[in-house]
């Protein structure tokens, strides 16, 4: 009988302390997604949110309190993300901006929580008008989202097309006659890689500057990473000189849309590890689809800019 009250009271003391802790702290993110992080975005969460912003003096927007994540309610969240000098301003509601709102939102008595299914992410393929919407909504360096601009892309004859490749984004933009036709998520060289042969630390960057396709292959063969085979037989799988075994056949892995820029072996191609940060030894990866489009679109002697 004297154990129960103490056990009511433990209780009421950690709900109190939840919410002394803010609304907003003790939720999930609240973001647009990416193919690697979700958000759950759920009604209440999101619904709140809306009411937060909308009573933030600093801000001077009117959204519907709906429950629904969508654009226009990340375009009020990178408002307030600005306003209140927080970084990245990118639309993605996290700790530091949640702390924000719970400072802005000490005295709203929000409504009570519905218990409801999440709401779905907003959808990625919407198609923007122009190149200017699309970097003005997408954060780039996070984003893996394309944007394709058909008709342009349609015009691209090799003679007009240049390559740019942006380290400090991880982006690849194709441009024809100027104008950019392609932008999407590439994987760079990276800063410091393990050299398996001498186990030694390298610098893999992508080198910057100016360079000219040298060589288009549609499926070239990797001189680092493959196979290695024993009469017949697979006995490994990587970078080949990591392997440590008998002597063997080394059979290198395909590398699709294969386009050279240097001598040196630096070249673009498709992969299905792009990543958002540089990773490779050095080459550009790109996903196979963008791959494709791009080594169509250029032909040998495309200028490819190198830029941070």
């Amino acid at each position: 009988m004297i154990k129960l009250p103490k056990i009511l009271l433990s209780a009421l003391m950690l709900i109190s302390i939840a919410h002394a802790k803010g609304y907003f702290v003790n939720h999930d993110d609240i973001c647009e997604g990416t193919e690697t992080h979700k958000c759950t975005n759920d009604y209440s969460t999101v619904r709140n949110l809306q009411i937060a912003l909308n009573r933030d003096k600093k801000l001077k927007v009117s959204l519907k309190a709906d429950g629904k994540w969508g654009e226009k309610t990340k375009e009020a969240v990178i408002a307030f993300q600005k306003k209140h000098k927080l970084s990245p301003a990118d639309g993605w509601v996290g700790k530091a901006t949640k702390i924000k709102l719970d400072k802005i939102a000490r005295k709203i008595k929000f409504p009570k929580d519905k218990q409801v299914k999440h709401v779905a992410l907003m959808k990625t393929k919407k198609n923007y008008t122009c190149y200017s919407s699309f970097r003005k909504c997408v954060n780039l360096r996070k984003s893996y989202k394309v944007f394709k601009d058909n008709k342009l892309l349609a015009k691209a004859n090799g003679r007009n097309t240049h390559l740019k490749i942006d380290v400090s984004e991880q982006r690849v933009k194709l441009l024809v006659n100027g104008k950019v036709a392609l932008d999407a998520p590439c994987t760079t060289g990276a800063k410091r890689k393990l050299e398996p042969n001498t186990r030694t630390y390298r610098d893999k960057h992508t080198p910057l500057g100016t360079y000219r396709i040298m060589e288009k292959i549609a499926a070239k063969k990797s001189t680092i990473f493959g196979e290695m085979y024993r009469h017949g037989k697979k006995v490994y799988h990587g970078d080949r000189r990591k392997y440590r075994g008998p002597k063997a056949k080394y059979v290198g892995h395909t590398m699709h849309n294969w386009m050279r820029l240097t001598s040196g072996g630096i070249g673009l191609h498709a992969s299905k590890y792009v990543k958002r940060y540089p990773g490779s030894n050095g080459c550009v990866r790109l996903q196979p689809k963008i791959a494709r489009v791009i080594f169509k679109k250029v032909r040998r002697g495309t200028k490819v800019s190198v830029v941070n």
